[in-house]
């Protein structure tokens, strides 16, 4: 049905009506008893529309509708009020009075007839190619652009679809479907799947055209012009990594699905941070983390509350990408602070049900009150809010804040998606997990992530005890570089990339939680410390484990969660097999190792414990191997990689003329399959090989179907060569062409209808032809054997396919019934990984295995500090090493767990503590040390340093406030099993307070017992101190100085010597940094006047 419109000239009030009404195919149309007439004139009758009433139907034919048959329709419509017709009448000429026309309609009872609602004309449907080849000018500057809260840019001159994104009437299917997306998911960038395209419209469109530097085109839906923006759906992760991590925006993504044959489109999926799965632009080196918080005040009542301000947090952090599932609890706002950055996730969801900013800054007492029930928490949790901002460090942090579903007594999946908190999880954990569940579930939204909530709530997640690893707060994890330099952010420099030799993605990303979160536990730190022994001494099972890592380690956790939410193909499930005939080889190489070694020796031991905790999954392998065909999987592979290669070649075009670029493509993919099939050259088969991913001898069914397909192949090629026999010629071939299907194709030369040189009706019948259809160059037949043929063929592909599909799902399902062993086996790989990367670091760097003990000592002979060691060596230069000994202090006074270091600027201190702080945190990873054998530490705690100096501008806080709170910190949670690294505390400050606050944090510190290394311009700190006996006690002085050499310039010693240095050299610093040297001259004249005045020497 199309729409037609038919100008009916009538004269009522000089006004000029348009008659609308839809013509039938048949090209006449049986107008109902109403007919609406639009009127177009200032004079309109009824206020811009006037109904006539018809109580009789009557046609009209559209191609011959005239003037006077218009009037004599609207004549008899005007009689047929006055009285009913039961006759039909002919057609004939009748004069028609309009200003008698009843501008009326009365109903049964004499009473007017409301009016009907004016007709809306029918949306013209434009072409889509036409609309996109109409360009518009992106913003030109910012003023033309409004930005709202969620990032999303609303250009100026956009039409608005109605005021709150509501799909009109007006609408196609498309754009209503976008403009419901959009009212459904407000504060993302939506990609609505068009066909090979992901699109985007109205206002935000020219936001991605600006982001993403993609054309902005127009199109035209409902009469209006829309701005749109796209790109092809191959470039969707390239595009995601702009948008996700580097603009930090949410993208909705709006998926195609055919359902009974329409096409119906969904989001499927809400792309953020923290919810990246296996892109491919995701770093596999390092987690992805989300995390979760919730918080409650402690203690129940309201008293309780506005006397006691103290709060408790609970926090959950998910790989999504690969099922590292952790909790833990936090007791105070620093310890949730320090623990968001160690996790350093990429997004924190905050329950919205929490504490704002004014309880968190009220929060500074202390009370041991703690809840026994999920729903206990849940009462008390919405008391307060929080507001999380303060305390992530990371600026690229995407803070989410979500407001949970209460909690319910209903144990279904949707309200429980894990099971009941273990014995040692508290249920504030428990609750925040549920939150974190909760949340994801908005955001995986297609039915293929639902079975990635299910393999969650197989397993619980771990509960980290934050005693039972040293605590490293965040400033901390900047000043000692231990991810990435603070200068570039970048990794290089750090001691991430100096003591890493691990060669999985799995052990990498081991490597970086243990070094942010070491261990407190003397048995652990030992285990390790045999391990990597062990490893260190016998190098040939060391190279040996780590060539099998390599080649076959893989990275099952994420491929696991791949084959979970159904993202998987082939090459994942022969991941699972090389990883565990990796697993099965390590095992091989220790056993072999353990023959060597003595009966009851240590060494044996401890392979046999690590051996023992492998699960056999030889038969799982053994399965896969069987049924997969690798070789195929391999071809496939290839090909893709070389189609990937000429696609991108074209995807400039296919962005600036769409369809044609399309085509290219299209080309280039039979191009790529037709040389695969002729490099195979098959002989005696028909078109091309089936590419099985499946062995056929793996399944009976599969064997049968595949001998069936074969045989059909034969026959096929048989037919095509006694056509080309027949019509005398290799130019015709048997060929599938879209739009005609099987057909025959001649290149250049007719064919009769029927065969010549048939001998008899018979013999001929089946090499019939009849046209199918031609061009310059071919002409393409139909036969009746060849289709039947055809059909059979591509119903047996078909039946492969399915019976394939169905052995790849019972592989899926077999694997991820072993995922629990299987993920066990990969955490073991993981560690040993690391610990062989433990070994390799210590032949290279010359390490030394330390003595631990739970004392509070620490005695570090020629401490190096790696990191400065391999930038020296790089410019020919030497490191110069350092030897400590914080010990309690003996009756005689010799001793002291407290080292006040002195010297002139660049003189090392600085290096030399790092060097301490950074060889402990190796240590209690359990990996060699940097220093000489004999080496002994106390385990530590907590690590804290007071390192630079830098402001707070946004938080409005100079830099001697930054560096009092940073002190106040340490002064506050410091313990006797802490180590305390402070750096010229007092210098952002005038001298004379500067050295009063120095001498107070440092007589602080040693009355708490805690091990102190403290560095210091102000030797009057040192004055203090010797001056008083009984702070004297425990306190050591060491220092370093400079050799003036004979031309007036000076040479750094780096070597600690006891004693007091009282000079600084600070302006042979500033000679060597090429001040001017009238600048100098102005400084020394200074400094000396200064010295006269206060009587230094």
């Amino acid at each position: 049905m199309r729409p037609t419109t038919f100008a009916c000239v009538a004269r009522a009030s000089r006004t000029i009506c348009d008659i609308h009404c839809d013509v039938a195919t048949s090209s006449r149309v049986t107008l109902s008893s109403y007919a609406l007439l639009t009127c177009r004139s200032q004079r309109a009758i009824d206020a811009s529309r006037l109904t006539i009433a018809m109580s009789r139907s009557f046609s009209i034919h559209p191609r011959r509708c005239n003037k006077k048959q218009s009037e004599e329709a609207l004549a008899e419509g005007s009689a047929s009020t006055a009285a009913p017709v039961t006759k039909r009448r002919t057609k004939r000429s009748t004069t028609v009075e309009y200003d008698s026309i009843s501008t009326q309609i009365l109903g049964a009872d004499g009473k007017p007839l409301p009016a009907l609602s004016p007709l809306i004309p029918p949306a013209t449907r434009n072409r889509r190619t036409k609309a996109r080849t109409k360009p518009v000018s992106p913003p030109a500057s910012d003023a033309d652009t409004t930005t709202g809260s969620t990032g999303a840019t609303k250009h100026a001159s956009d039409p608005a679809p109605t005021s709150d994104l509501e799909p009109s009437p007006r609408w196609p299917p498309l754009a209503a479907s976008v403009l419901s997306d959009m009212a459904r998911f407000p504060s993302t960038i939506l990609l609505t799947r068009v066909g090979g395209f992901y699109e985007s419209y109205f206002h935000q469109a020219p936001l991605l055209s600006s982001i993403l530097s993609i054309k902005l085109a127009i199109r035209k839906w409902g009469g209006q012009e829309v701005p749109m923006a796209g790109f092809p759906i191959f470039q969707l992760e390239k595009y995601l990594k702009i948008l996700v991590l580097e603009k930090n925006l949410l993208v909705a993504i709006s998926e195609e699905f055919r359902e009974h044959g329409e096409i119906v489109r969904r989001v499927n999926r809400v792309v953020s941070p923290g919810t990246l799965i296996d892109e491919k632009f995701l770093d596999p080196f390092q987690n992805n983390f989300i995390v979760g918080v919730s918080a409650e005040v402690k203690g129940g009542g309201e008293e309780e509350e506005e006397g006691d301000g103290r709060l408790r947090f609970g926090i959950a952090w998910l790989d999504v990408g690969t099922a590292d599932f952790n909790t833990a609890v936090c007791e105070d706002l620093k310890s949730l602070r320090d623990e968001l950055a160690r996790i350093g996730g990429r997004e924190v969801v905050v329950d919205a049900s929490t504490i704002d900013v004014e309880g968190l800054k009220a929060a500074n007492h202390t009370q041991d009150t703690t809840s026994s029930t999920v729903e206990d928490v849940a009462e008390r949790r919405d008391r307060v809010k929080l507001d999380i901002r303060d305390l992530v460090t990371d600026p690229s942090v995407y803070i989410s804040h979500f407001q949970p579903p209460p909690p319910s007594s209903d144990t279904s999946e949707s309200t429980s998606p894990l099971p009941p908190p273990s014995v040692e999880m508290d249920p504030l954990e428990s609750l925040t997990v549920q939150s974190l569940i909760s949340y994801l579930r908005t955001r995986l939204l297609s039915p293929t992530t639902s079975t990635l909530f299910s393999s969650l709530a197989l397993t619980s997640p771990s509960h980290q005890a934050l005693s039972s690893s040293m605590q490293i707060d965040a400033h901390t994890l900047a000043a000692l570089e231990i991810r990435s330099t603070s200068n570039t952010t970048s990794t290089r420099g750090s001691l991430l990339s100096t003591i890493r030799r691990t060669v999985s993605k799995g052990g990498t990303r081991l490597l970086t939680q243990w070094l942010c979160n070491p261990s407190t536990s003397l048995s652990t730190i030992e285990a390790r410390l045999d391990l990597v022994e062990l490893l260190l001494k016998r190098k040939e099972l060391r190279e040996d484990l780590k060539g099998v890592l390599r080649q076959g380690a893989g990275d099952v956790s994420r491929v696991l969660q791949k084959l979970v939410t159904r993202r998987n193909d082939e090459q994942d499930l022969l991941e699972v097999r090389d990883s565990i005939g990796a697993m099965n080889r390590v095992k091989e190489l220790m056993a072999t190792e353990m023959g060597f070694m003595q009966e009851g020796s240590k060494e044996k031991e401890v392979l046999q414990g690590l051996c023992g905790k492998f699960n056999d999954l030889s038969d799982l392998a053994a399965k896969l191997g069987d049924a997969i065909d690798e070789r195929v999987i391999a071809a496939r592979l290839e090909r893709q990689e070389n189609l990937a290669h000429e696609v991108e070649g074209v995807a400039s075009d296919l962005r600036e003329s769409g369809a044609s670029a399309r085509s290219k493509i299209r080309n280039l993919g039979s191009k790529s399959n037709k040389t695969q099939q002729e490099e195979e050259g098959e002989e005696g088969l028909w078109g091309d090989s089936f590419e099985h991913l499946i062995r056929p001898s793996s399944s009976k069914l599969l064997t049968s179907l595949t001998r069936q397909y074969q045989s059909l192949r034969r026959s096929a090629f048989r037919f095509e060569k006694d056509f080309q026999s027949t019509y005398g010629g290799n130019f015709i071939s048997l060929r599938f062409v879209m739009g005609q299907g099987y057909v025959i194709h001649s290149r250049g030369k007719a064919l009769p209808s029927t065969p010549p040189n048939a001998s008899t009706e018979g013999e001929g019948e089946d090499l019939t032809v009849n046209i199918a259809g031609k061009n310059r160059s071919t002409h393409t037949y139909y036969s009746s054997l060849w289709s039947s043929l055809g059909s059979r063929l591509d119903q047996a592909a078909k039946e492969i396919s399915a019976v394939e599909a169905i052995e790849l799902e019972t592989l899926r399902q077999s694997v991820l019934t072993h995922a629990s062993r299987l993920r066990t086996n990969a955490k073991l790989l993981d560690q040993i990984d690391v610990l062989l990367g433990f070994a390799q670091a210590a032949e290279e760097y010359s390490l030394s295995r330390p003595i631990l003990d739970d004392s509070t000592d620490m005695n570090i002979l020629s401490a190096r500090h790696l990191s400065v060691e391999l930038g020296l060596l790089e410019r020919g230069r030497l490191f110069t090493p350092n030897s400590l000994s914080l010990t309690s202090p003996a009756p005689q006074g010799a001793g002291g767990k407290v080292h006040v270091i002195t010297g002139p600027n660049m003189g090392g201190k600085s290096t030399f503590l790092r060097s301490i702080a950074l060889l402990t945190i190796l240590a209690q990873c359990g990996s060699f040390i940097p220093a000489l054998p004999n080496s002994r530490l106390g385990l530590v705690d907590r690590i804290f340093t007071r390192i630079g100096a830098n402001d707070d501008v946004f938080r409005d806080r100079s830099t001697f406030m930054v560096e009092m709170s940073e002190v106040g910190e340490i002064l506050n949670r410091a313990t006797e099993k802490s180590l305390v690294i402070a750096d010229e505390i007092g210098r952002g400050t005038s001298n004379l307070t500067g050295i009063a606050v120095g001498f107070a944090t440092l007589e602080t510190l040693r009355e708490r017992g805690c091990r102190t290394l403290f560095a210091s311009h102000f030797y009057e700190i040192c004055d203090l101190v010797q001056s008083q006996q009984d702070v004297k006690e425990g306190v050591e002085f060491w220092a370093t100085d400079v050799e003036e050499t004979e031309v007036g310039g000076i040479v750094y010693s780096h070597v600690l010597r006891p004693g007091v240095n009282r000079e600084s050299y600070g302006l042979q610093v500033a000679r060597l940094a090429r001040l001017p040297d009238s600048t100098l001259k102005i400084a020394e004249e200074t400094l000396a006047s200064l010295k006269a005045k206060t009587g230094q020497p």
